[in-house]
């Protein structure tokens, strides 16, 4: 249980910090408002959490992977262990009507996603449990675990779950977006590979959903994002796996038509293999002054040449990781380091050797513009959205992505984007927006563009949930106003972080 304060300390702690403020509101150091609200929130919370509460201006120990995120100051940040615990931390901040955010990994390049500019952030990782079924198929998964934690959980018994590639992504992020892996192409999205959530509701209150229990509530779970209330445990497929094959292969730029003919052939021609999972990255080296380009393979077996691969392993390389490796290993090789400022932006389009190429062209083009920019990192990471994954998407009732493909299998293409100085920020957007727009132009110029976008490598103007179809959003619309009809989770609400349904 929580530690708490006597009455006389609270009401210390809670003058203390009223008299370091105006009398309606303060602002921190970085000039973010801070609203009474959220003081007496934090009183309230200091009570309670003792040693597990931070004041936002008096937390050095915090960090955050995207920059943006870590320069905002919440009034102060708490960090529960259990269920009740999170439930009694909504109890306090929508009583006393407080913004707050939700920080699981913490890898959202969104503001006010995973940390709060003037309110609570509520910090979820000391909510970091693997608890594996007795018969090994399942798995409770708390929502403070990032990807390599659970992972080497899991690992001494040959056993892993659909998790995704970068060790520190947090797994609730990851999951409630969709979840892309390595392992889609055999049992689909990690989302699709979830049998029950444990939720804590907007009126604090913690429920169960899945097919049977709450099962609204579970469809609107399955990439719905974090619009219903914060998810405490995730009951996950468990699946045997030992070591496998992994690793990157980078090329000089001068192969990059050969390999974006893998990439076309590896997606169609050989899609039937569904232990192989391919991405390929196409990025500038700034201290290098040009691209490279890479394909990354991933097969469920440790083998170290499997024939799918034959084609790719004869080019000449400049650089290969590729290797027979745990997961864990593998996560770790794709970690970027903190310190930057980041954003994402998507597209979703059917397969087609000519738009990736023409999205590659422009790309480079708008590189040639900004690339002087301190920091500047930036890529177009390509990879196919499997058949089985769409498959799998109708299981147990179906989730909320609506996915519908007339071909085999659709492309996902993500523009990775990160710079060193605030000053740039009005740049680097501008620029991720043109890459955006004239890759979007493009894809329907040639009648190969699909309106399903990736929650999880959308930029924060993007709209995910148009993507979805009109049937899906109405119905997750109505979902999120029935447990939540003060609209806690939502745009105008308390919770406004990342992608809002309403």
């Amino acid at each position: 249980m929580a530690k708490t304060f006597s009455l006389a300390k609270y009401i210390l702690l809670l003058v203390t910090r009223v008299l370091g403020v105006l009398a309606t509101s303060t602002f921190n150091k970085d000039s973010t408002y801070i609203a009474q609200s959220c003081i007496r929130a934090c009183g309230e919370l200091s009570a309670q959490f003792a040693d597990a509460f931070h004041y936002g201006d008096d937390d050095p120990d915090f960090a955050i992977w995207d920059m943006k995120q870590q320069e905002a100051r919440p009034a102060c940040r708490v960090e529960p262990s259990t269920p009740a615990e999170v439930a009694a931390v909504i109890g306090i901040v929508v009583t006393s009507w407080c913004r707050f955010a939700v920080k699981g990994g913490g890898h959202s390049t969104n503001f006010d996603a995973s940390n709060s500019a003037g309110g609570v952030t509520i910090d979820l990782h000391n909510m970091n449990h693997v608890k594996l079924s007795d018969d090994h198929t399942r798995a409770d998964l708390g929502p403070g675990l990032v990807l390599v934690e659970a992972y080497r959980a899991l690992e001494p018994y040959n056993l892993t779950f659909v998790g995704g590639r970068v060790a520190d992504v947090g797994l609730p992020g990851f999951t409630l977006g969709g979840g892309i892996s390595n392992l889609s192409p055999q049992y689909g999205l990690a989302v699709d590979n979830v049998f029950e959530y444990e939720v804590v509701l907007p009126n604090a209150t913690i429920v169960t959903a899945n097919v049977d229990t709450n099962p609204d509530l579970y469809f609107a779970l399955r990439g719905g994002g974090n619009n219903f209330g914060i998810v405490t445990n995730f009951r996950a497929r468990i699946v045997p796996q030992g070591h496998l094959l992994g690793g990157d292969i980078t090329f000089h730029s001068n192969y990059t038509d050969q390999i974006v003919d893998q990439v076309y052939r590896l997606t169609t021609d050989l899609a039937d293999d569904t232990y192989m999972c391919f991405s390929s990255r196409y990025a500038y080296d700034q201290a290098q002054d040009r691209f490279q380009i890479s394909l990354t393979e991933a097969y469920y077996q440790p083998v170290l040449k499997p024939a799918v691969f034959d084609a790719v392993n004869e080019l000449p390389n400049e650089s290969s990781t590729v290797r027979i490796d745990r997961m864990s290993n593998f996560a770790l090789d794709a970690v970027a380091p903190q310190g930057l400022r980041r954003i994402y932006a998507t597209l979703t389009y059917r397969p087609s050797r000519i738009l990736h190429s023409k999205l590659l062209e422009i790309f480079s083009a708008e590189v040639e513009g900004v690339k002087t920019t301190p920091g500047f990192t930036s890529s177009i990471v390509i990879q196919a959205l499997h058949v089985n994954a769409i498959k799998a998407m109708k299981e147990r009732g179906g989730n909320a992505l609506g996915v519908e493909s007339g071909s085999p299998l659709n492309i996902v293409a993500l523009l990775t984007l990160g710079w060193s100085n605030a000053e740039d920020d009005k740049e680097m957007y501008s620029y991720a927006d043109r890459w955006m727009q004239q890759a979007k132009d493009q894809s329907i110029q040639m009648g190969l563009f699909h309106p399903w976008l990736y929650i999880n490598y959308a930029n924060y103007n993007q709209d995910p949930f148009s993507g979805y179809g009109e049937v899906n959003k109405r119905r997750l619309e109505a979902i999120q106003r029935t447990v939540d009809p003060k609209g806690v989770f939502t745009s105008t609400g308390l919770c406004r972080g990342s992608f809002k349904v309403l």
